[in-house]
C-alpha cells in the first residue's frame, strides 16, 4: 500500500540524503503531480512558432518551384520557337536562292529581248528577301528572349535553393527547439510524500523492518517521481518509445522520515517526504526523442545552483617512435620535442604529427581508446613536392603568408558519391586553414584596404531561418565575438582577390581563391565519403549548425579547432563557406549556420560576388 503527494520545491537547499542511479525500466503508474520547472534560457523560437516558419517556407518553396516549372516550360516554348525558325530560314534561304537564279535568267534573256518584263521576277525575288530579314529580325527577338527567359529562370532557381537551404535551417532548428523544450522538462524539481505499508516477518527485528520500509518508500518515492516526470513531457508518447534505454539519473536531493510505525500486529507503515530531480547525461534529450547526438551540445554550464556534476574522462598512454633521430613530435599542435615520447591523453580525437628536416612528414588524425604506439616512417623528401609538404612564404613586414599544403598532380574523384574523375596536371598548394582576422589585419594595414562591407554594402546573417543584411556589420564586427585565430568573414569575393593578389605583390608568387575543382580535391584528401572523415557528419567533428560542438549556431571557430584532414588541410567542413574562383559567385564547405548537409565535399553555394557574409570567408591557392 502506498499514498503518494506532491509539493513543489521553492530552491529549497540542503544536503542529499541519497542519490539513486535509477534503471530506465523502475517504474509504475502515478497520478501527474505538479511541478516546478527550473528555468533554462531558450536560444531559439519555440517549436510552434517554428512549425508557423516552416508552414510559410514550405509554401514559399512550393510557390517557388512552381514558378521554376513555369520558367522552365517558357524556355522550352521559346527554344521550340527559336528551332522553328532555324528550320523556316532554310526554308526560306532556299527560296531565295531560287529566286534569285529565276531572275539571273530573265535579265540574261533580257540582253536578247530588250522588251522583256522582268518585274514579277523581280517581285518575287524582293519579296523571299523581305522574308528572309522578317525571319531574322525574329530570330533575332526570340534569342533576346531566350537570354532574359534563362536569367530569369537561373535568378528563381537561385531563390528556390536559398528557400530550400532555409527551410532545412528551419528543420534544423526546430529539432533543436524539441531537444531544449525536453532539457526544460528535465530540469524539474519534485518533493513526494509517500505512504508505503510492509509486511513485517515475525523472525525480522524493529530496525530490520524500519530499515526495509525506508528503502522501499524510497524505491517508491524514484518510481513514482520518473513515472510523473515521463507523463509531463510535452513529446511523453515519443519519449516512451525511448526511456528503456535511456538512465534518467534521478537523484534524490533530500528526504526524511515524517512517521513511521506499526499498523497491526505485523503491517509496517512508513510516511517519507523526499525531494528528487533528475540529473540526466548531455545526450539524454536526444536519444529520449530519438534524435542524433549532435542536436545536444555540452556548454559546459552549471545543472544547479548548489553544484557542477563532474564527468570522468578516461585517459590512455601513447607511445610515439619513428625511424630518424632528431626528429620533432607535436599533437594537437604542442611540440613535445624528439622520439621517443611518452604522452598520457584523454580518449578521442588527435593529431599527431612527426617532422624532420630534409624527410616528408608523418602527420595522422587518430581515434584514441587504449594504450598504444605510434610508429612513424619518415621517408626523404623528393623534388617533386607531395601531399602534406608544408610551407610559408615570406611576407615585406617579416611576417608569414598563410600557411600552404601541397596538393599532387594526379587522377582524383570528386562531385556527389565521387563520381566524377578528374585529373590535376599540375601540383599546386593551398592554404592549410582558411585567412583568419589576424592574417586580414596585416594585410589592412599594410595595404589600407576597405572592405565592400565597410563601404556600405553590409553583412548578411542568417536570423530565424532567413538571410539579413545588416549595415553596421563586417569583418571587424561581425555580429558575434572572435578571436584574432578565427577565420575572417563578411567578406566579398573582390575583397578575397585583393587579399590574393597583395599577396602575390608582396612575395613575388602566384596566389588567387582555388577552383571548385581545386577546392574539392583538397576537401576531400582522397576520401569518396561526403565528408572527409565519414558518410555521416558525427558529433563534433566539424563547426556547423546543429554539429554537436560549442560553436554550432553561434559563432565562427578558431581555424584548426577541429583535426585536420590526412593532407594536413583544416575546416574544410563547416566554419565558414569559402570563395571560389568561379566567376558567377561559388562558396564551397558548409558554414557554423548552415545545416550540416552543406558541409558535404560536394556541395556549393551560388552568392553574388559582391555579397558579404557573416558566414563566409576564403582561403588561397599558390602556385609552385
Amino acid at each position: 500500500m502506498s499514498i503518494i503527494k506532491s509539493r513543489k520545491i521553492m530552491n529549497r537547499k540542503g544536503l542529499p540524503a541519497l542519490a539513486l542511479l535509477l534503471s530506465p525500466a523502475l517504474f509504475t503508474s502515478v497520478a501527474l503531480a505538479n511541478t516546478d520547472t527550473q528555468s533554462i534560457t531558450p536560444t531559439i523560437d519555440s517549436v510552434a512558432s517554428i512549425d508557423i516558419k516552416l508552414t510559410h517556407k514550405r509554401d514559399e518553396v512550393k510557390q517557388l518551384e512552381n514558378t521554376v516549372v513555369n520558367d522552365q516550360g517558357r524556355l522550352r516554348e521559346l527554344r521550340n520557337q527559336s528551332d522553328t525558325l532555324d528550320k523556316k530560314a532554310t526554308q526560306l534561304d532556299s527560296k531565295r536562292k531560287l529566286a534569285q537564279r529565276n531572275l539571273d535568267e530573265q535579265y540574261n534573256r533580257m540582253i536578247n529581248d530588250p522588251d522583256l518584263d522582268i518585274t514579277p521576277f523581280q517581285k518575287q525575288y524582293q519579296d523571299s528577301w523581305k522574308e528572309v530579314k522578317e525571319n531574322q529580325v525574329a530570330k533575332l527577338s526570340i534569342q533576346q528572349d531566350i537570354q532574359e527567359q534563362t536569367r530569369v529562370l537561373k535568378a528563381n532557381s537561385t531563390k528556390r535553393q536559398r528557400a530550400l537551404d532555409e527551410l532545412e535551417i528551419l528543420g534544423e532548428s526546430r529539432q533543436e527547439a524539441r531537444v531544449l523544450r525536453l532539457q526544460e522538462e528535465l530540469a524539474t524539481q519534485d518533493s513526494l510524500d509517500v505512504v508505503h505499508t510492509i509486511t513485517c516477518k515475525m523472525s525480522m527485528t524493529l530496525s530490520a523492518c524500519s530499515s526495509q520500509g525506508k528503502t522501499l518508500s524510497m524505491q517508491k518515492a524514484v518510481n513514482n517521481f520518473q513515472q510523473q516526470l515521463i507523463n509531463g513531457f510535452t513529446e511523453a508518447e515519443t519519449v516512451k518509445q525511448h526511456v528503456n534505454n535511456v538512465s534518467l539519473n534521478i537523484h534524490v536531493l533530500d528526504s526524511a522520515i515524517i512517521d513511521s510505525g506499526f499498523n497491526g500486529s505485523n503491517r509496517y507503515t512508513t510516511k517519507l517526504q523526499a525531494s528528487l530531480r533528475a540529473r540526466p547525461d548531455t545526450i539524454a534529450a536526444c536519444q529520449l526523442l530519438g534524435l542524433e547526438n549532435r542536436y545536444c551540445i555540452e556548454d559546459g554550464t552549471a545543472q544547479s545552483s548548489n553544484e557542477k556534476i563532474k564527468k570522468e574522462k578516461k585517459w590512455v598512454g601513447i607511445t610515439i617512435r619513428s625511424n630518424r633521430h632528431e626528429d620533432n613530435v607535436t599533437v594537437n599542435g604542442v611540440n613535445y620535442g624528439s622520439t621517443p615520447v611518452d604522452v598520457m591523453l584523454p580518449a578521442g580525437q588527435h593529431q599527431i604529427t612527426v617532422e624532420k628536416s630534409g624527410f616528408e612528414p608523418y602527420s595522422r588524425q587518430m581515434s584514441l581508446s587504449k594504450d598504444m604506439t605510434v610508429w612513424a616512417d619518415l621517408k626523404l623528401q623528393e623534388n617533386r613536392p607531395k601531399p602534406g609538404k608544408k610551407f610559408a612564404d615570406s611576407l615585406s613586414n617579416n611576417q608569414l603568408a598563410p600557411q600552404m599544403v601541397v596538393i599532387g598532380s594526379g587522377n582524383y574523384h570528386i562531385g556527389k558519391d565521387a563520381a566524377k574523375d578528374v585529373t590535376i596536371s599540375t601540383a599546386y598548394s593551398i592554404a592549410a586553414t582558411p585567412v583568419t582576422v589576424n592574417q586580414f589585419d596585416a594585410f589592412v594595414a599594410s595595404s589600407g584596404y576597405i572592405t565592400e562591407a565597410e563601404k556600405g554594402a553590409g553583412c548578411n546573417a542568417i536570423n530565424g531561418g532567413e538571410t539579413k543584411r545588416h549595415q553596421n556589420q563586417n569583418w571587424r564586427k561581425p555580429g558575434f565575438e572572435q578571436s584574432k585565430n578565427a577565420p575572417a568573414v563578411c567578406i566579398s569575393k573582390k575583397d578575397a582577390e585583393t587579399y590574393a593578389n597583395w599577396l602575390t605583390k608582396q612575395t613575388g608568387f602566384t596566389y588567387a581563391l582555388p577552383s571548385e575543382t581545386q577546392w574539392e580535391v583538397a576537401a576531400r584528401a582522397g576520401s569518396k565519403e561526403a565528408y572527409w572523415w565519414g558518410s555521416d557528419i558525427g558529433s563534433g567533428n566539424a563547426n556547423t549548425g546543429w554539429g554537436g560542438s560549442s560553436w554550432a549556431n553561434k559563432s565562427t571557430s578558431p581555424v584548426g579547432s577541429f583535426g585536420a584532414n590526412p593532407y594536413g588541410i583544416y575546416d574544410t567542413a563547416g566554419n565558414v563557406w569559402e570563395w571560389t574562383n568561379t566567376k558567377s559567385g561559388v562558396v564551397r564547405g558548409g558554414a557554423w549556420s548552415f545545416a550540416p548537409t552543406k558541409a558535404k565535399a560536394y556541395e556549393s553555394l551560388e552568392l553574388n560576388p559582391s555579397t558579404s557574409a557573416n558566414y563566409t570567408g576564403f582561403r588561397v591557392v599558390r602556385t609552385l
